[in-house]
């Protein structure tokens, strides 16, 4: 008899680096975007994710939802436009109301209420760049949510580290926002961050590492085994 895994909502879903994650953890995901990304894995619901979580019958299908409201916002690069709205605080007040499992990915800087840290570094994720020299994945992420995850802590430390910004070329950087560092190459970026299937360069840049889902989605599978 083939058992049914849990059903995990993927909320601002992009193009699918947290979806491939969850997945990997043992979830069958289904995501949601206001644009179609077609390079997304897994079956996709073109909505406004705010109206979806207004639809309490559909998410009561899910044992958990992931969501990634963007983060312009609050990025240090252009959190000083004000043009960009706050998703993240009505995102917050829907999935507390609904009550299941949840969690709220964002920059460092956001407004999260008790986050947890993934850190590429951390987690081993790393690549020979063209110029020979291994560099680690330095891409903090925060989670908000109301299980009791464990971090990955900060790997970062002494080592070479390669960041991902913008969708542009790659090499060290220079400059008064960044400091100094290595920008990654297209494909440095993919072999960093465990995406060989992203095809946008934005998706790229936006994208979570399958690698920090992963490891937190299995630690909700095994909360939400034993609670049940």
């Amino acid at each position: 008899m083939t058992t049914r895994r849990p059903r995990l909502l993927d909320l601002f879903c992009g193009a699918g680096g947290s979806a491939v994650g969850y997945a990997r953890a043992g979830f069958d995901v289904i995501g949601v975007d206001i644009e179609f990304h077609p390079d997304y894995p897994f079956l996709q619901i073109t909505d406004d994710a705010l109206a979806i979580l207004a639809d309490r019958d559909f998410l009561d299908v899910f044992a958990a939802v992931h969501a990634s409201p963007p983060c312009p916002r609050f990025s240090i690069l252009t959190r000083l436009n004000d043009d960009h709205p706050d998703l993240l605080t009505p995102t917050r007040a829907a999935l507390r109301s609904w009550g299941g499992a949840y969690l709220i990915e964002n920059v460092p800087g956001a407004p999260l209420i008790a986050p947890v840290l993934m850190c590429g570094g951390a987690l081993g994720l790393r690549t020979v760049c063209r110029d020979g020299v291994t560099r680690y994945l330095q891409r903090h992420r925060l989670f908000e949510t109301n299980q009791p995850l464990m971090s990955s802590g900060c790997g970062c430390g002494a080592r070479e580290k390669l960041g991902v910004y913008g969708h542009g070329g790659g090499g060290r950087i220079h400059s008064p926002n960044r400091g100094g560092g290595y920008n990654g190459y297209p494909e440095e970026r993919r072999a960093a961050m465990g995406i060989d299937w992203m095809s946008d360069p934005q998706d790229l840049s936006d994208a979570i590492p399958p690698a920090y889902t992963e490891y937190l989605g299995a630690q909700v599978l095994d909360l939400l085994a034993a609670a049940a």
